[in-house]
């Protein structure tokens, strides 16, 4: 009786061969590995494409930004140099008026000297007749106030006002029947202001 020799090419053999060259396995799966399907498309299924790539800046992106950091600079920098020409422009003014008023303070002590002879030349004797020496004061002094006037220097007025310590400085106080209390009621010496400049305060009285 003649024994039948096992041969590894049976049945089994041919689903063997057949699932390597692939063809469909035992186990119903077309036997590629899922492990090898993952891998390939990568973390996120998106065919193997970073996503911090994707968030990384285009060239265009990062020229725009360079330019609208330019551009801004370039406007900070106009208004800082307007602003420094303001700011130039005003103290230039600022020091040709202290120039100014540096200059004509002196102006102003002729001017009271010149008031003062007027007041001194009134109290004498009127006896009709021109007086040279009078009349020749009153031309400088109005010479002078109208040299003042031209440069805008301006009188403070006083008297009737009430006291403003800004432009106005009480020498003292004497009673006034009717007077309202803080009133000036007398200029003891007049003052002057250049524009909003004080050059001098007027000394003033005021009703007690």
């Amino acid at each position: 009786m003649t024994k039948r020799r096992h041969d590894d090419s049976g049945p089994q053999s041919e689903r063997e061969e057949a699932a390597g060259a692939g063809g469909p396995a035992a186990d119903g799966s077309d036997g590629t590995d899922r492990y090898d399907e993952f891998d390939a498309q990568g973390p996120d299924g998106a065919d193997g494409i970073e996503p911090a790539a994707a968030d990384q800046p285009t060239p265009e992106d990062t020229l725009r930004r360079e330019r609208d950091d330019a551009q801004d600079k370039w406007l900070r920098a106009m208004a800082e140099m307007d602003n420094l020409r303001k700011r130039t422009r005003r103290e230039v003014a600022d020091a040709r008026r202290f120039a100014q008023a540096d200059a004509v303070r002196g102006f102003l002590d002729v001017l009271d000297n010149l008031e003062r002879a007027l007041q001194s030349s009134a109290g004498a004797a009127d006896t009709g007749a021109p007086d040279p020496f009078r009349e020749g004061i009153e031309l400088i002094r109005q010479k002078i106030r109208s040299v003042l006037q031209d440069q805008g220097i301006t009188q403070i007025e006083a008297l009737g006002l009430h006291l403003d310590p800004l432009v106005h400085e009480a020498v003292g106080q004497l009673p006034r029947e009717g007077g309202e209390p803080g009133t000036i009621i007398e200029v003891a010496q007049a003052g002057y202001r250049l524009g909003d400049l004080v050059l001098r305060p007027a000394r003033v009285i005021i009703c007690a």
